[in-house]
């Protein structure tokens, strides 16, 4: 991610490509799975979208090896998982509309006193198993059942943003973990005339631009993370005094 900050708004350009975070998929309606194409080979259209996985911190030892930037470097924070953290993605974006103003003092500070508020957290919400029949493959017996992970949609967004919510098994440990979705479809680019019809070569950036009319989904990315779960409320209460104090309120 590249962004540009101007007066009176922020321009972010993204590869219009596949790559690590970035999913360009298509669907239906808003409701649908989105499936992942080539924009090397298939054109983009109206039923395409950008599926962002945005974060808001990053480990400082990632960002000394080179695997990641951030132009937040002057403050960190401990973690919940007890790692040192630079603030990092949407967190350099909220920095950013704050400093022009695209949000007031006020609405910032009544932000973190809600998200200290929050009592109920995504990651509690019940998981539940459905069994289906007993299956036989190759002469061995299996019982096939289904465990059903919730997704969320946060749909009221002002530009026909979403963001989902995907409730996922964690790799290496129990339990679940909240994943953060910030889903652009092609039509909010700034740039969707020149996208619409074609396929990506080389060089193709999406851009999308942030501001007064739209910066409530900064703010609702936010409020979405600081619910999630416990541990990311405490990462996210510490990186918004870390901003405030950055901006110098």
């Amino acid at each position: 991610m590249e962004y540009i900050i101007n007066t009176d708004d922020i321009r972010i350009k993204i590869p219009a490509n596949n790559s690590g975070k970035y999913r360009f998929k298509k669907r239906g309606n808003r409701l649908d799975f989105g499936k992942t194409f080539s924009t090397r080979t298939e054109v983009f259209d109206n039923q395409t979208y950008l599926e962002w996985q945005i974060g808001y911190d990053v480990p400082v030892k990632d960002v000394e090896k080179g695997k990641k930037t951030t132009n937040l470097l002057t403050h960190t924070f401990i973690g919940s998982n007890k790692k040192v953290k630079y603030p990092y993605e949407l967190s350099e974006l909220l920095h950013a509309a704050m400093k022009i103003k695209l949000v007031s003092e006020e609405e910032i500070k009544s932000l973190i006193d809600e998200i200290k508020g929050y009592k109920n957290f995504i990651d509690e919400k019940a998981i539940s198993v459905e069994h289906h029949e007993s299956i036989t493959l190759n002469g061995v017996k299996f019982e096939e059942m289904s465990i059903k992970l919730p997704t969320l949609f946060m749909i009221e967004t002002l530009d026909d943003t979403q963001i989902e919510i995907s409730i996922q098994k964690q790799q290496y440990a129990s339990g679940v973990q909240p994943m953060v979705y910030f889903c652009i479809p092609v039509r909010s680019f700034n740039n969707a005339p020149a996208l619409l019809g074609k396929s990506s070569v080389e060089g193709d950036v999406v851009e999308y631009i942030i501001d007064k009319e739209n910066i409530s989904n900064l703010t609702n990315l936010m409020k979405v993370f600081g619910m999630a779960s416990k541990r990311h409320r405490h990462d996210v209460i510490q990186i918004m005094l870390i901003l405030v104090d950055l901006i110098g309120y």
